[in-house]
């Protein structure tokens, strides 16, 4: 029944609609927050739960300075994370995103893991959207058992019409 209406709800905007481009946007965005949504939360009881607090570390390839907070979910060899993302850019002002996505993990004491995600948000100095997509490899390590860091790389595809490379440092809490 939920599904039928999005369905009609998608249907009316595209039968009205003059700009046929922001809708198709419109419906990528509600499927993949679906898919994506109930990716996440199927993992429930995970064996370790992350709050990540990243920050981006500043190169001369771009002018991004990225900062997320968020949570990282590593269970057994399945990799899951939800983020709020705040973006800030010279060229390309400021914005915010959530970012969603899942993978694999080698879930040791020191974790890898290999991220597919999604980044859906908004641009308040230019007022358009933002959706980008991206690979993400990086490392967990514990120094205690409620504290750690990570360190991890990105590819963003399509972010502003252009790919850019980001690394990404962060403290991480474990409950």
């Amino acid at each position: 029944m939920f599904l039928n209406k999005i369905k009609i709800f998608i249907y009316r905007l595209n039968k009205s609609s003059q700009n046929n481009h922001r809708h198709i946007k419109l419906k990528a965005t509600l499927l993949l927050s679906f898919l994506m949504l109930s990716g996440v939360s199927a993992t429930a009881a995970p064996d370790k739960n992350y709050l990540a607090i990243e920050h981006s570390i500043s190169s001369d390839k771009n002018d991004f300075d990225i900062a997320s907070v968020g949570m990282l979910s590593l269970k057994d060899n399945i990799a899951s994370f939800i983020k709020l993302s705040y973006l800030e850019s010279d060229i390309n002002g400021t914005g915010s995103t959530l970012d969603l996505g899942g993978g694999y993990t080698l879930n040791r004491d020191v974790s890898l893991y290999l991220l597919l995600g999604v980044s859906l948000g908004y641009n308040w100095d230019k007022d358009d959207y933002i959706a980008a997509y991206f690979p993400e490899v990086g490392i967990v390590m514990d120094f205690t058992k409620k504290f750690g860091i990570t360190v991890s790389g990105k590819r963003y595809f399509n972010l502003y019409e252009e790919d850019e490379d980001i690394v990404m440092f962060g403290l991480v809490f474990r409950n």
